[in-house]
């Protein structure tokens, strides 16, 4: 799987969510909706938690995965911080990832589709073997400090309008090693507001 990929379809999906977008609009940061007799926030900020599985490419593994990524706005601009980890198993991780990210949303009454891309961090320890100066397949653990890029796209199916389940599909690459995958996630957003009193609250 090539990073290539992933910029690719970010910029599809930014192309796709602008041209939906109606330019005359003005941002109204208390603007709700009316949905199943209740109050929600249009413009909202969410958590997606989860575990999945992936790939190093420069160490070839198959590896597990466990991330938490916090998504917020700004007006009308959207940012993720986020942090994920990485390793054989679960309860054996040896790569910690930090990063934030600018991003675009789609939101509907039933999915929340999201895309973000931006800088990285990440500190892992890796076994390498030697064999000169501690003799035969002596482990050694070397410590890595990288800065790189991750890109993430997420596709969310709501149970109710603020929780739902859904996926993401993640890239991170510096110039050690690329880890990427795919990853079940729980959403939560801060959209509630109240019970809808009978009146049309749209743009209050």
């Amino acid at each position: 799987m090539n990073f290539k990929w992933f910029l690719f379809l970010f910029s599809c999906f930014q192309l796709s969510i602008y041209a939906q977008s109606d330019s005359t609009k003005r941002y109204n940061a208390k603007e709700e909706i009316a949905f199943d007799g209740k109050r929600y926030r249009v413009y909202n900020n969410w958590l997606s938690v989860g575990p999945g599985v992936g790939y190093n490419s420069h160490w070839p593994k198959d590896e597990k995965n466990m991330a938490v990524d916090f998504s917020f706005h700004i007006q009308e601009q959207y940012f993720r911080a986020g942090t994920f980890m990485s390793g054989v198993d679960f309860y054996a991780a040896n790569n910690y990832n930090f990063h934030l990210q600018y991003g675009i949303r789609k939101e509907t009454t039933k999915y929340n589709l999201s895309a973000f891309l931006g800088p990285s961090y990440s500190y892992f320890k890796r076994p390498l073997k030697d064999s000169t100066e501690f003799g035969l397949n002596t482990i050694l653990s070397t410590v890595y400090k990288e800065f790189g890029a991750y890109a993430c796209v997420e596709a969310v199916y709501k149970i109710k309008y603020d929780v739902g389940i859904g996926g993401q599909v993640f890239c991170d690459i510096n110039k050690t090693q690329m880890v990427y995958g795919v990853r079940m996630i729980v959403y939560f957003s801060s959209a509630f507001r109240g019970v809808k009193y009978g009146r049309n609250i749209h743009g209050k």
